[in-house]
């Protein structure tokens, strides 16, 4: 079996929060991310899912190491990196870029996008000023714009322009794995497709491996041939996109799937409906974190943490998962 490229194991992220007249008292703490355990392998695309709040960011943040993991540990190519500094740092990071969500405000209004495409080859520094400028080029005919746009500033490119001008800078060294955090949620429907297009083929151009974090099922059904769930911070079920669309296992994916559009007009799932809001990471439910809004929810659910079952499909973080053959 081959070894993956990313793999994290029991991840956890927690921000303490101060005393005071409104806080839950010197301990409490926001459990952001708790036990997230995944692995991203060499040329694939693993999808990240969840509703807002359930980590999915703070996750990638952890990985770009924008945050400090609490504990756990990443490894990247069989090396952990959660701690590195220096060289190995630097060469994490060449390996390891992100595009995210809003392509206008990660581009400077005041810096002409060539600039901007460049500056990650300038901090490299291991091309000459024309090969840099060759660089910027090559990417822009890449990513489907003209080598002139170079010389024009972010506000006279379209919203899909300038995510393709965020893809150019985020592959410009040409890294192993980008982190693509909500890619085209910004981006008008009739855009996003070209701008997923273009991502399939750069994955086959370059050999790339994604991670994609996305509320949008049908997007992350399109690109990833693996998904992992995520709800209030932990990981509730993972497997194959196919296997767990076809037919999850956790109540929570099971509801996050009822709610998309069916493949086939004649088969009409039932809707199904959460019971109540999303916890407070604060102070998350005993046991199961999806106990206080899960329709099958008993004595047990409250008691015990549910360990990761292996269903057959999938593996699911349920007291009441059960092996169960692939239809």
């Amino acid at each position: 079996m081959t070894a993956p490229l990313l793999d994290v194991v029991r991840l956890k992220k927690h921000y303490p929060l101060p005393g005071g007249m409104f806080r839950r008292g010197p301990g409490s703490v926001v459990h952001a991310v708790e036990d997230v355990s995944f692995q991203v392998p060499s040329g694939g695309t693993l999808g990240l899912i969840g509703e807002s709040g359930c980590g999915k960011s703070t996750t990638a943040k952890l990985l770009l190491r924008l945050e400090d993991v609490s504990d756990g540990a990443i490894r990247f190519d069989g090396t952990e990196v959660q701690r590195a500094t220096g060289p190995q740092l630097r060469a994490y990071r060449r390996n390891v870029q992100a595009v995210f969500q809003d392509p206008y405000s990660s581009l400077s209004p005041r810096r002409r996008i060539g600039d901007a495409i460049a500056e990650p080859l300038i901090a490299a520094g291991e091309l000459t000023k024309e090969q840099i400028s060759e660089r910027v080029a090559e990417l822009l005919r890449v990513v489907g714009l003209r080598e002139d746009a170079a010389n024009l500033y972010p506000h006279e490119f379209s919203g899909g322009q300038r995510q393709r001008i965020a893809i150019a800078r985020g592959i410009a060294l040409r890294p192993r794995l980008v982190i693509l955090d909500e890619p085209v949620s910004a981006l008008d429907v009739s855009i996003r497709a070209q701008i997923l297009n273009l991502l399939q083929d750069l994955q086959e151009r370059y050999g790339l491996s994604y991670l994609l974090i996305s509320h949008d099922l049908d997007i992350v059904s399109h690109m990833c041939t693996d998904v992992v769930v995520m709800y209030l911070g932990r990981v509730v079920e993972a497997g194959s996109m196919k296997a767990v669309r076809r037919s999850p296992q956790h109540p929570y994916t099971k509801a996050l799937f009822s709610s998309v559009l069916p493949a086939h007009p004649d088969r009409r799932p039932e809707r199904i409906k959460l019971l109540g809001p999303l916890p407070s990471p604060i102070n998350p439910p005993s046991g199961c974190v999806f106990r206080t809004r899960c329709p099958h929810a008993q004595a047990i659910c409250a008691e015990q943490v549910p360990a990761s079952v292996d269903t057959g499909v999938s593996r699911a973080a349920c007291h009441f998962a059960t092996p169960a053959a692939v239809s």
